[in-house]
């Protein structure tokens, strides 16, 4: 059974995961350089959209769970694929990406293809280790990777410039506060912790390590967004794809130390391959519950076998960061609608028991 730490280790390694490759750019794009303001204002939506879940959900069971109990087999599979599918929607930008930014960073002759197969074998035979095993990994990963974290945006301050944040404002208010709402999505992740909830101890630690992941998840967003606008001038912020790794490349210590960059990509790599591992193995485990089947292993080469295919239908990494744009978009929309609308049904069910009674 999962621990609250272990928890709060996957939740906001879920975040920042996807800080790290193309998910910056996207809310640069709309707000330019006072993109950091709009990081701020959305991890608060995020958490008072978590508050409000967190009055709501009283349960021991997952929305998939609750559909059962509330409409028996028939919602049960309607919500399970509901569920898979914003999962899968989620997921499979990230297996095209990932590979792309290995490539770039580490491996500049190996083919994309032959990345992105490495990586779905261990992504496979890291979720065949289970759902606790990677959350044990997590838990003990965490202290090094915020270390190497903090290390990373102490060395960026002597590129920030406080000019490099004018104007104020950047591409507007209305930019910031309505246009970029969707930037909300990269905390969409909240939905799989909600699908852990039949592996925790207790059941309080759903609140209690999703609070946890949107502070301090958001808090590295910021940071990320923040050090990037401040250590760029605009209209430069918007011409590359990848922000933290443009911020790697700025990191020098002497002329022995020139390629940090490499580093930092392999130690987040390790990061990377925990949270896909975990996510896989959490749609093994939907399809699972959703279906009423035995055994969740088995599906895991089919579901990553659907993944890859999926994922490497575009062209090339400008087309794959526009589907994830796209989809970015509309996530957070069923990510936070799902636990409190079944929540609040849950909840009326119960009261409407006890009245009865």
């Amino acid at each position: 059974m999962l621990t609250k730490k272990q928890l709060s280790a996957i939740s906001i390694n879920a975040i920042v995961a996807k800080m790290l490759i193309t998910f910056p750019h996207s809310i640069i794009e709309i707000c330019k350089n006072a993109a950091w303001i709009s990081a701020v204002y959305c991890t608060a939506i995020a958490f008072l959209l978590f508050a409000a879940i967190c009055r709501v959900y009283s349960s021991d069971r997952n929305v998939i769970g609750i559909a059962d109990r509330l409409g028996g087999a028939p919602m049960r599979i309607v919500v399970g694929i509901t569920v898979f599918t914003v999962l899968f929607a989620n997921f499979f930008t990230f297996v095209r990406i990932f590979p792309e930014v290995i490539r770039m960073v580490l491996l500049q002759t190996t083919y994309v293809e032959l990345i992105g197969l490495l990586f779905a074998v261990g992504v496979v035979l890291g979720a065949y280790c289970g759902i606790e095993a990677v959350a044990r990994i997590s838990e003990l990963s965490l202290a090094g990777n915020s270390l190497v974290f903090l290390l990373f945006i102490l060395m960026l301050l002597p590129t920030m410039k406080l000019e490099n944040g004018l104007p104020i404002l950047g591409g507007g208010a209305y930019a910031l506060f309505v246009q970029n709402i969707p930037f909300i999505s990269i905390f969409s992740d909240l939905l799989l912790l909600n699908l852990l909830i039949p592996h925790m101890q207790n059941r309080f630690d759903y609140r209690r390590a999703g609070m946890r992941a949107v502070i301090l998840g958001g808090a590295c967003a910021v940071l990320i967004v923040t050090a990037y606008c401040f250590s760029y001038v605009y209209p430069v912020t918007e011409n590359y794809l990848m922000p933290v790794y443009q911020l790697e490349r700025l990191i020098h210590l002497g002329n022995f130390f020139s390629r940090l960059e490499a580093i930092f990509q392999l130690i987040w790599s390790i990061s990377i391959l925990l949270y896909s591992s975990l996510y896989l193995a959490v749609m093994a485990d939907v399809w699972k519950e959703t279906f009423g089947l035995r055994e969740s292993k088995p599906l895991l080469p089919a579901i990553m076998a659907a993944l890859v295919g999926a994922a490497f239908i575009p062209n090339d990494l400008l087309i794959a960061a526009s589907v994830e744009a796209v989809v970015n978009r509309w996530l957070y929309i069923p990510a936070f609608a799902l636990p409190l609308l079944f929540g609040t049904a849950d909840k009326m069910f119960h009261v409407k028991q006890y009245k009865e009674r």
